[in-house]
């Protein structure tokens, strides 16, 4: 059955609309980011390439990884191309959301598995007669659409803007650029080059996102590049302190975890301990974006009772965190407050151990 006319639009109704096939949440801002990798070059000179579409939470944060059962199973080409009979689309998703590895379909299988799972309106349950990987292949094609909408190339070429390895540009040069053409202020990110590499543009929507009602709204982050002195370097331009194309780290940083305003740190399977050694943690840098923690145990992520811990069967694909370079901070799906559990308290005494979780938002 269809979605009635009048259901509003994602983050903007004043009453619950949960387990709804006709309304997104609590994932209800979706974002369509696009990336410029310009070394190594990655996809045409005149286009910047997709890399997803992201059902972020009505206050900035996002759920990931939603569900394994919905997870791809087999390579996308055969569903596209042999299933549903679009090769078309199979083409434009070669050409346009390109992986800096060359391997495109693992960074497709990563969107789909860690956003593609979390949009509630293409669940197998909201299809009438439901055929195996409709899910996936609706998920893709609304993302190209989105995508094609927003020719970030274009809006800045329109403005003056171009790729260079000697002009530079202002902060307000892109916002202003990216605000004219979108309709509101869009978010964009520089990387250690000052050299601008990614865009992100906001919406709301309206009914299931199979109808692809979207609106668009500002940006629920402030952009992270220098009030002047910005880059858009031509694809293959070569920073001249790196000789080779850099390869996705390994290594990574290391330190202690504590909680503010509390002694003790976390020891080596996650847990608080006031009295022990601190385990040193590891910061290894996700292959799609984020970090990974790790510690002797082994990489960390969440029990079913959602409490931080590590071990050999936490996988790094399907936890990644974020790391505030500024606070030094460490934060899960854009939230960073923690707290103490203590219903899953052990030990006693100085022997007392302490899981952590996320700050309920409630």
């Amino acid at each position: 059955s269809s979605c009635p006319i009048d259901i509003p639009f994602t983050c903007t109704n004043s009453t619950p609309i949960e387990n709804s096939c006709c309304f997104e949440s609590p994932g209800g801002v979706f974002v369509a980011t696009q990336f410029w990798d310009y070394y190594p070059a990655i996809g045409d000179n005149d286009s910047w390439t997709l890399h997803g579409l992201w059902p972020d939470n009505c206050d900035g944060s996002w759920e990931e990884f939603c569900d394994d059962s919905l997870n791809v199973d087999s390579r996308i080409k055969p569903i596209l191309v042999d299933q549903f009979k679009d090769p078309e689309l199979y083409e434009k998703m070669a050409r346009s959301w390109k992986n800096f590895n060359g391997d495109d379909e693992s960074l497709w299988t990563h969107e789909f598995n860690k956003h593609g799972t979390c949009v509630r309106t293409i669940r197998p349950k909201c299809y009438y007669n439901f055929k195996q990987h409709q899910n996936i292949y609706d998920y893709y094609k609304i993302a190209v659409s989105t995508y094609e909408k927003l020719p970030t190339y274009d809006f800045f070429a329109q403005e003056g803007i171009v790729p260079s390895d000697t002009e530079t540009y202002s902060k307000k040069q892109i916002d202003d650029a990216l605000t004219k053409h979108f309709g509101y202020p869009v978010y964009f990110k520089c990387n250690k080059f000052n050299a601008l590499q990614e865009v992100w543009y906001f919406h709301h929507l309206k009914g299931s996102i199979k109808g692809e009602e979207f609106s668009r709204i500002s940006r629920l982050n402030e952009p992270r590049c220098p009030e002047s002195g910005i880059k858009l370097y031509p694809k293959g331009w070569k920073p001249p302190t790196v000789p080779h194309p850099p390869n996705p780290p390994t290594g990574g940083d290391r330190g202690f975890i504590k909680l503010p305003n509390h002694p003790g740190c976390l020891i080596s399977n996650g847990h608080w301990y006031q009295y022990g050694t601190c385990a040193t943690y590891q910061l290894v840098k996700s292959t799609f974006g984020g970090i990974n923690l790790k510690t002797s145990k082994g990489f960390c992520g969440f029990d079913s009772l959602g409490q931080f811990a590590c071990g050999p069967n936490y996988s790094p694909s399907k936890f990644q965190f974020q790391f505030n370079k500024d606070t030094k901070e460490i934060g899960y799906g854009g939230k960073y407050d923690w707290c103490y559990n203590p219903e899953g308290k052990h030990g006693t005494g100085k022997f007392q151990q302490i899981p952590v979780k996320l700050k309920d938002s409630s």
